[in-house]
């Protein structure tokens, strides 16, 4: 074998090794990054069930709109500003969708699995607060406060279309087949 065929072999097998090594390497960043969406998720479902995020929850399913027919407590709004997260508990879980909704905007956690557990809770929880949203917008003179939940919840309103009959695996075997 000559020089310039022994030469020309190893250029082959460094190129095979470099491409090797790459392909190696993209399949280490995909497993890395599905790492880092689970934990994600994770914390984002521990966080879902600590006892103060779900006061906030309930006080926004089932006080704040009794609260939004006093006058006197949507005025209060103007005067408390973003500040007064006391009587204006409501703000904390804006402050939470928002924090959700830069994530996924950015791509920092997995819109799909983000939206297939949590799409119902941010569109409900937009639709009741949306008026005071809207409002505080208003005070503020600015369309970007809480932009970032506005757009989890349209994210969410768009899921819901798309799979209005759920988001169960086509064909999977369903439970009810399994038994028939």
């Amino acid at each position: 074998m000559t020089l310039e065929a022994l030469n020309t072999t190893f250029a082959g097998a460094t190129f095979a090794v470099i491409g090797a090594t790459a392909i190696a390497a993209i399949v280490q960043l995909r497993h890395l990054r599905a790492s880092n969406q689970m934990t994600a998720l994770l914390t984002i479902l521990q966080d879902w069930q600590k006892p103060e995020m779900q006061a906030w929850v309930q006080f926004v399913r089932k006080e704040l709109p009794e609260r939004l027919k006093d006058p006197a407590y949507v005025d209060s709004i103007e005067a408390a500003g973003l500040e007064d997260r006391t009587e204006h508990a409501w703000l904390n879980l804006c402050d939470y969708y928002e924090q959700l909704g830069a994530y996924v905007k950015y791509g920092l956690i997995d819109r799909r699995s983000l939206l297939d557990v949590g799409c119902s809770s941010f569109l409900s929880v937009y639709r009741i607060l949306r008026p005071l949203i809207e409002r505080t917008r208003a005070i503020r003179e600015s369309t970007a406060v809480f932009e970032n939940f506005e757009y989890l919840a349209v994210l969410a309103f768009d899921w819901t279309k798309l799979h209005s009959q759920g988001a169960y695996p086509a064909g999977a075997s369903r439970f009810s087949d399994l038994e028939a």
